[in-house]
This record gives structure tokens, C-alpha cells and sequence, in this order.
């Protein structure tokens, strides 16, 4: 049986954004965002007669999936938690990943590395962190990335850094 946690989503985006942001790991604002920006990607788009789940329910399963691992990324329990059927999970899955792929100028941006943005980060990096990564300043503006495990050099460092830039991000 399969009852769908989706309706819950607007709930949390309103309510509980922790909790939004367990279930799709970005926050309803950025997830918003990210909608506007795939919305009109054509892949969304289809002649045939079976019409595809909205955009933005596509999206959710995709971002539900992506932001798990271990057991937790099989596309049955990705669809038991939408409610919706494994072949779903993996088209919304490919579509979203077409549409996101296609922004990606538009989605990764870095900074110029001789901007300030990027001086004032690798300041920052070697003062606070730790001085061999000093110009390692992509890693510390608050995104949150996992780890499978901890890197092998500097492993506790990176570890511990990461902990306190997310806390003074927060």
C-alpha cells in the first residue's frame, strides 16, 4: 500500500521548514527557486495522452531522492513515501536531472578568483579553519554536503570546520 507524504509539503514549507527540509534538503524557498528556474524546460512537456505528475511534485521526488543514501535511495521507498509507482519515482528522477542539468551555468557559479568574495574567503579559511586550505574557500560558504566518510587529510579538521561554519552560517 502506498499513501502519499507529498500533501504534507505545504505543511512543512509553512510550518515546520526543518522538517521541509529533512524530507527534500533545501529549503521551500530555494526549492521554489529551483522550480522557477525548470518550470519551462521542455522535457516537462509531452504529446502523449498519460500526462506527467506536475513539476513540482516531480521535483520533490527527485530532491527526496537524491538527498538520501544507503537503503534509503531505492526507488520503492522513494515511491512508497510519494505515493506514487517506481517507474514515476525514475521518470520524475531523469526528468528533473535533464532540466537541472541544463541550468547548470545558470545553477553553479563561482566566484572570479581574484574578486574579494574569494579573498575574503580564503582570509577567512586560513584564520578560522585551517591554513593549508586557504585557497580551498569553495568549501566554506555554509552549502551543506555529505560525506560517505571523512576525508583522510585533515579528516578531524575538516570535520570539526565544517561543524562551525554551518553554525555560524545558521
Amino acid at each position: 500500500m502506498k499513501a502519499s507524504q507529498l500533501i504534507l509539503l505545504d505543511h512543512f514549507a509553512d510550518h515546520c521548514p526543518g522538517l521541509f527540509r529533512k524530507k527534500l534538503w533545501v529549503d521551500p524557498d530555494i526549492f521554489d527557486v529551483i522550480l522557477d528556474q525548470i518550470s519551462d524546460h521542455p522535457i516537462f512537456s509531452s504529446s502523449s495522452h498519460n500526462r506527467q505528475l506536475p513539476i513540482a511534485i516531480q521535483l520533490a521526488i527527485f530532491l527526496n531522492h537524491a538527498g538520501h543514501y544507503g537503503n534509503a535511495i531505492l526507488p520503492e521507498d522513494v515511491a512508497q513515501w510519494a505515493g506514487v509507482s517506481v517507474g514515476s519515482v525514475i521518470n520524475c528522477t531523469n526528468h528533473v536531472m535533464v532540466a537541472v542539468l541544463d541550468q547548470h551555468d545558470d545553477f553553479i557559479q563561482f566566484p572570479a578568483l581574484d574578486s574579494q568574495d574569494a579573498e575574503n574567503a580564503r582570509s577567512y579559511v586560513e584564520a578560522h579553519v585551517c591554513p593549508e586550505w586557504r585557497n580551498g574557500f569553495l568549501a566554506v560558504d555554509g552549502s551543506a554536503f555529505g560525506l560517505y566518510a571523512k576525508p583522510g587529510l585533515h579528516g578531524e579538521t575538516f570535520l570539526i570546520a565544517n561543524q562551525i561554519i554551518h553554525s555560524i552560517v545558521r
